[in-house]
């Protein structure tokens, strides 16, 4: 599938996706988010996908965050007030309720809503040239819907910093405070992805699907709660075909040949 501003594009057992606005700096607007949920819904139905890596065009700019220059088609701000469902959100909860891993490969600036897009995956490589902000106070405005993906992410005061100074950090920043996975110069940015996605093919894909489900399920659960979730969930796992795979392969010494069912 390829569209104008979003590119999805199968590699192997990964589908990369690619935002296409150079120019713009990859600027999110309408178009581009539901370029990006239509490429994730497309992914999750191919059978030969098993990690999906979200990205930005050239080397400049992962995402610079919403389209806020006057006139811009379908920016954040420009939101019908009688209609409650907002874009990124839609965007930021599509990229959580992923049933397949999800990685943000940092090629460059990400501002606003590109914060946003990388809290909401599951993994982050980040060019060490790269920055990480939420720069939106600058113009008198404050990131509402990067809340919510951020606060699962950066501690509170450091969150706190980010949204009321609007300071970026830089990749070693993002990398000490946990917001991304790993950091390289940008020549090794493509190697340490696929590393990644190498990692993760080799796994079973029923059980990175349950657990996905499970851990997205248990975050807004009480300690209490998320036991007996788990306890549920549990044999559902041990009953899946890779389950049983998986336990002969290890008696008879062997690799297991996953179905992901």
């Amino acid at each position: 599938m390829t569209e104008s501003v979003v590119q999805s594009q199968a590699l192997g057992k990964e589908v990369r996706i690619t935002i296409r606005r150079p120019d713009n700096r990859n600027a999110l607007n309408r178009e581009v988010a539901d370029g990006i949920m239509a490429a994730i819904y497309a992914a999750e139905r191919d059978s030969d996908c098993r990690v999906i890596v979200l990205t930005g065009e050239g080397e400049r700019a992962f995402c610079a965050g919403g389209d806020i220059k006057a006139g811009a088609d379908g920016g954040p701000f420009v939101q019908d007030p009688a209609d409650p469902d907002h874009f990124a959100g839609r965007l930021f909860e599509t990229i959580q309720a992923c049933r397949k891993p999800t990685i943000a490969r940092i090629n460059g600036v990400a501002m606003g809503a590109g914060a946003g897009i990388i809290c909401a995956c599951d993994l982050a490589v980040m060019a060490d040239h790269a920055r990480i902000g939420t720069p939106e106070v600058k113009v008198g405005l404050f990131p509402m819907t990067i809340v919510p993906p951020m606060m699962r992410v950066l501690p509170r005061r450091r969150l706190m910093e980010m949204f009321i100074t609007g300071v970026p950090l830089t990749a070693e920043e993002a990398l000490q405070f946990n917001l991304v996975n790993y950091v390289t110069d940008a020549a090794g940015l493509d190697d340490k992805v696929a590393e990644l996605v190498a990692q993760i093919a080799a796994q079973s894909p029923s059980a990175i699907r349950l657990g996905k489900y499970a851990c997205h399920a248990m975050e807004d659960m009480t300690y209490p709660q998320q036991m007996r979730f788990a306890e549920t969930l549990l044999p559902r796992v041990a009953q899946t075909e890779d389950a049983r795979e998986g336990f002969d392969a290890f008696i008879a010494k062997r690799k297991p040949e996953w179905t992901g069912r």
